[in-house]
């Protein structure tokens, strides 16, 4: 690891620093740099941590870092943004952390914003609102899961003693909707794991769950942009197994600090893990990738992170819990013919619906022709006058 620029302009009593791994982003990092050093708030560190790229990224990070003190360029062999992260946490000066990737868009304010409501209410962590970014078309969609509006406690700042069993559910495990405290993450010591995809979420789990006051701003400040070249989540299935080892991570560092022993906690660390796990399975797009996962879950690797059959009113999804169980009783060969029968059960429901609604369909224009037909014939338009007729005589009187 090495740094491009040695010396540190920044003024003292930095307010944010913000965390950015680069690798080969060229294609969008002019867009998010633009983000970034044009915040509102602006006594702030920008640490781009170049991981090994060999394209134009380091080149664009110099022309930005000639132009802007306040961005640090650190350069690390090809390895993963959790390491990326835990190299630029080691340098940052600023009170707050921010996690930002190197592709999405970021409001103006939003660092501001997310400051003022950390220092308004005292909190170790702040969560923010965020929506999707497409790319193909430019379009911009609303996601609920970033800030789940329904499981926030009346009271806030809070924390896991305070939202119950809903501590790990209100967001996704996400960094980068995300403000900590530094001073919090380093008095508990929490860093990102060094796996290849998912080593965000024992970051994140770690310090929703230890921290004393968390609050929210409920307004849109991150833009994750989404169908772009060159993104690790497009090819889950090379690493199938970085989603459990993230979750077990997190369960058996949970244990040590005898935090699982809380009700609550264990059944919102459950409702988490089989989230994660059963999406996860979905996102695979090769075959033995999916039976790997499938079947460490089923034989032991559910068990493992706290999953068992504790009834349906135990998990928030139903149709979550239903695939737990159906995994469990079936191997993976009747479970992917399970599945095709569903999906085919499902076809003939949606044809069945269909032409449903095309008879409904023909149904009307029939009832419309023959209601226009009625109103074409002479004596409906001779009832018609009368009835006008009739009602201006009873309005004069």
């Amino acid at each position: 690891m090495g740094l491009i620029r040695e010396e540190r302009t920044m003024e003292e009593n930095i307010q944010v620093s913000v965390i950015m791994p680069v690798h080969n982003g060229e294609k969008y990092l002019r867009d998010t740099l633009e983000c970034v050093v044009n915040q509102s708030l602006k006594n702030i560190e920008i640490i781009c941590v170049n991981d090994g790229s060999d394209d134009a990224s380091i080149q664009i990070l110099e022309e930005y870092s000639s132009k802007d003190s306040r961005i640090l360029i650190v350069n690390q062999e090809k390895s993963n943004a959790g390491v990326a992260r835990n190299h630029g946490l080691k340098q940052a000066k600023g009170k707050y952390l921010v996690f930002w990737d190197s592709d999405d868009l970021f409001e103006t304010n939003a660092l501001e914003v997310m400051f003022n409501q950390c220092e308004q209410d005292g909190a170790d962590l702040c969560v923010c609102n965020a929506n999707q970014y497409y790319t193909d078309t430019g379009a911009y969609l609303e996601r609920p899961y970033y800030l789940k509006e329904k499981y926030l406690p009346e009271q806030i700042p809070f924390s896991r003693k305070i939202i119950g069993p809903y501590i790990l559910n209100f967001t996704t495990s996400v960094p980068w909707n995300k403000m900590v405290k530094a001073e919090f993450i380093k008095e508990k010591a929490i860093c990102f794991q060094d796996i290849e995809r998912a080593n965000d979420q024992y970051f994140s789990i770690l310090s929703i769950t230890l921290a004393e006051r968390i609050t929210v701003v409920r307004d849109i400040l991150v833009h994750y942009r989404v169908r772009q070249d060159g993104n690790l989540t497009k090819d889950f299935s090379s690493t199938p197994m970085c989603a459990f080892y993230a979750l077990k991570a997190s369960y058996d560092k949970l244990m040590e600090l005898g935090v699982l022993q809380e009700e609550d906690l264990r059944r919102s660390f459950a409702n988490k893990a089989l989230n994660s796990l059963i999406y996860s399975l979905n996102i695979q797009n090769d075959v033995t990738a999916y039976k790997q996962l499938y079947e460490y879950l089923t034989q032991g690797g559910f068990e493992n992170v706290g999953i068992c059959d504790c009834g349906k009113d135990y998990y928030f999804s139903l149709a979550e819990y239903e695939n737990y169980k159906k995994m469990m009783a079936h191997t993976y060969a009747e479970y992917l013919l399970l599945k095709n029968k569903e999906y085919r059960d499902s076809i003939v429901e949606k044809n069945q619906k269909n032409k449903e609604l095309v008879q409904e369909n023909k149904e009307l224009k029939k009832d419309r022709k023959e209601l226009n037909s009625i109103k074409s014939r002479k004596w409906y338009k001779i009832i018609t006058k009368m009835l006008d007729i009739l009602d201006r005589i009873k309005g004069k009187k």
